[in-house]
C-alpha cells in the first residue's frame, strides 16, 4: 500500500549503498521512497493511538483532486534541502465519531484545535525518524485554517503530493508540498554514522 509500515531497510538501514552525484534521478527516487514509508507509517500510528483506523493509500501528486475537507491543520518545517508545508485534513464525519467515543466536545474550536495538533505530532514523528536520515527538520509552530479558505488562497504546486488514508467515515487527506527531488538521504543507522557522500539506496 504505497510504502506503509517499516519497511527492513527502515529498520536496520539499506543493504547496500554507493556514492551518488547530487543530480542522478536515484537520489530523487531513494528520497521519495523513504519519505513516502516515513510519513505513511507516522500517520497510521498516530490517528491509531487517536483511535481512529485508517488505511494507507498509493501517494499521487495532487493534480486537480480534492486537498482539504472543513477544517485543515498546517505546519511548516525547514531543513537543509527540505523545507515545506505539511497539511493534515480530517472529514468533519471522522471527527464526530472520534468525539462521540471520547466523550470530547463537538463545536468547532476544538475540531482545529485537534487539526492543529494532528500537524504538530505528526511532524514531530516525521522529524524523529528523519534524524536516521540525517535530515534534521525544524517545525514552526503549527495553525489550523477554513479548508475553504486554504483552497482559495493556497496555489496547488507540482511539488504537492497527497497522502490519502482511508477511514471509516472518509479519507483523511494529508498533503506534503516539499522539493523532495533535492533531497538527500544519508543513512545513519542510529549510533552508526554513514560516511559522507555514502547515500542510501533502496
Amino acid at each position: 500500500m504505497g510504502g506503509f509500515g517499516k519497511t527492513s531497510r527502515e529498520v536496520s538501514g539499506p543493504p547496500s549503498s554507493s556514492r551518488l552525484d547530487k543530480g542522478d534521478p536515484r537520489v530523487a527516487a531513494a528520497a521519495r521512497t523513504a519519505i513516502d514509508t516515513i510519513l505513511q507509517s507516522s500517520a497510521v500510528e498516530l490517528f491509531h493511538a487517536e483511535g481512529v483506523a485508517v488505511a494507507p493509500l498509493r501517494p499521487s501528486a495532487v493534480g486537480t483532486q480534492q486537498r482539504f475537507h472543513e477544517c485543515v491543520g498546517v505546519v511548516a518545517f525547514e531543513a537543509t534541502n527540505l523545507s515545506g508545508t505539511l497539511c493534515v485534513s480530517v472529514p468533519k464525519a471522522v471527527w464526530l465519531a472520534r468525539s462521540a467515543v471520547a466523550g470530547a466536545s463537538k463545536d468547532g474550536e476544538a475540531l482545529a484545535d485537534w487539526s492543529r495538533e494532528l500537524a504538530n505530532q505528526l511532524i514531530g514523528r516525521v522529524k524523529n525518524r528523519l534524524i536516521k536520515f540525517q535530515v534534521v527538520l525544524r517545525p514552526r509552530l503549527p495553525t489550523s485554517l477554513s479548508g475553504t479558505a486554504l483552497e482559495q488562497n493556497r496555489p496547488r504546486t507540482a511539488t504537492e503530493l497527497l497522502y490519502r488514508f482511508r477511514a471509516l467515515r472518509g479519507d483523511v487527506l494529508v498533503v506534503l508540498d516539499a522539493p523532495l527531488e533535492r533531497t538527500i538521504l544519508a543513512y545513519s543507522g542510529g549510533t552508526d554514522v554513514a560516511r559522507e557522500g555514502e547515500l542510501v539506496l533502496f
